[in-house]
């Protein structure tokens, strides 16, 4: 019981501490306008779009600035999802890839950690799951230098990032709650096992500590001498 005792309280320890946890779980997102000229010519309607056909009008529809800095809907047209400029009423198209890359590259640069993520490296096609649509959008995942991965969706500009320090945090909660395999039955037996092992030690040492030793009153015991 040594060593799951140890990894406990270590991982324990790290997890009031949160080393660069801020880091691993920051947001990104551009800067966008908020200012009210810069709402005030949102002036086609979410009724009007469901009349048009546009947009469904069972799914999610939400108003946010899109990145070009143009008030735009988000929303789900045939199942498939879609943002539509709330000014002209108009499909505004995916982000092509030089785009995407640089709304990551500005966002990044934004985090008061943009030193930790390096250059863009690598890139592949994804998908996130919106907040804005309520559906997975098309996305495109850029891998930066420093082992971190930025998701960028291609419709609503919404951003996520995680990398090597997400993992390893993950790893610390999994060695902390026994989550030692990748199979459930393996751990939820392991579980088992050292709960009533870990009891039986705790009380053992409250036996130790407080229980009668040995029949001990207290008294001296008899001598011959």
């Amino acid at each position: 019981m040594a060593l799951p005792l140890f990894l406990w309280i270590v991982t324990g320890i790290l997890f009031n501490v949160k080393y660069r946890y801020a880091e691993a779980y920051e947001p990104l997102a551009l800067k966008t306008a908020t200012t009210t000229a810069a709402w005030s010519g949102a002036l086609v309607s979410p009724g009007e779009l469901v009349s048009s056909g546009k947009l469904d009008g069972m799914g999610r529809i939400s108003l946010f600035m899109h990145p070009s800095k143009t008030p735009a809907y988000a929303g789900v047209r045939n199942g498939t999802p879609v943002a539509v400029n709330a000014v002209t009423g108009e499909y505004i198209s995916e982000a092509m890839e030089d785009e995407s890359k640089h709304w990551a590259d500005d966002a990044v640069g934004q985090s008061p950690n943009a030193a930790r993520y390096g250059a863009i490296v690598k890139r592949r096609d994804g998908k996130r799951l919106s907040l804005l649509t309520g559906v997975e959008d098309p996305a495109v995942v850029f891998e930066y230098s420093e082992r971190k991965f930025v998701t960028v969706d291609r419709l609503t500009g919404e951003m996520s990032q995680t990398g090597t320090l997400n993992d390893w945090i993950d790893w610390t909660y999994r060695v902390h709650y026994l989550q030692w395999t990748p199979w459930h039955f393996v751990n939820i037996t392991l579980v088992i096992i050292a709960v009533p092992l870990t009891l039986g030690l705790a009380l053992s040492g409250l036996w130790l500590a407080f229980g009668p030793r040995g029949g001990y009153s207290g008294r001296r015991p008899n001598s011959f001498y």
